[in-house]
């Protein structure tokens, strides 16, 4: 029984031995997915073949033999022939996806870094829109301490135009004043003037008088002594 035992345990182990050699030994192959399919000038096989078109290549229809199964096609360069039905599909095959998938994988890398650049400048304009935001307010508080100053100024402008004019009104009373004392000086110069022509006239009727009696007077004196 032991014997038994210990027979089938190293055939076990020799069993398991050969199967891993067995399975690192194997190597892989895998079937190409590449068909060359004949275009030929008219449907069947006894038609001259214009050329050989590779798996994944993009036709466009034109008519269909059903009878013959066969379809005519033109070919990206404007060949026109025939082909097998069978092996035409309406998809593209998983090649042909692949590399339109890896395009469209390229053109989104490409819109990212395209929107990754536009991230980076939208940041830099931001960070510009916010520096010029705060010289604004700086030089919007320049301009209200300008205004403040301006506004300051002009009241005072208000205050001396003001001030100004009561001192053009009271100017002008001045000026009609001095021309009614200069008036009134000049009306009291012509009185006195014809005051002192009164009083000469007066003193030169006097004197006049004075010389016509005093001959008399001392003629009369004469006269008397004489008797």
């Amino acid at each position: 029984m032991k014997k038994i035992l210990i027979a089938s345990a190293a055939l076990f182990i020799a069993l398991s031995s050969f199967s891993l050699n067995t399975q690192a030994a194997v190597e892989k192959r895998y079937v190409a997915d590449s068909l060359w399919l004949q275009l030929r000038s008219g449907p069947g096989n006894d038609f001259r073949i214009l050329k050989a078109l590779k798996s994944g290549e993009h036709l466009i229809f034109i008519e269909e033999d059903l009878e013959k199964k066969y379809t005519k096609v033109k070919t990206s360069k404007g060949l026109e022939g025939w082909v097998l039905t069978r092996f035409l599909v309406n998809e593209p095959i998983a090649k042909e996806k692949l590399i339109l998938a890896n395009r469209e994988m390229d053109k989104i890398k490409a819109e990212l870094a395209t929107l990754k650049t536009q991230k980076g400048e939208l940041e830099a304009q931001v960070e510009n829109l916010k520096s010029d935001r705060s010289g604004l307010n700086r030089s919007q508080g320049k301009l209200e301490k300008e205004l403040k100053r301006i506004k300051t100024i002009s009241a005072n402008a208000l205050a001396l135009d003001e001030k100004s004019k009561k001192l053009t009104q009271r100017n002008q009373e001045l000026e009609i004043q001095v021309e009614a004392l200069t008036a009134e000086n000049a009306q009291l110069r012509d009185d006195r003037q014809q005051t002192y022509l009164i009083y000469g006239g007066g003193l030169v009727v006097i004197g006049i008088f004075a010389g016509l009696l005093l001959p008399s007077l001392r003629g009369g004196k004469r006269n008397g002594g004489w008797a």
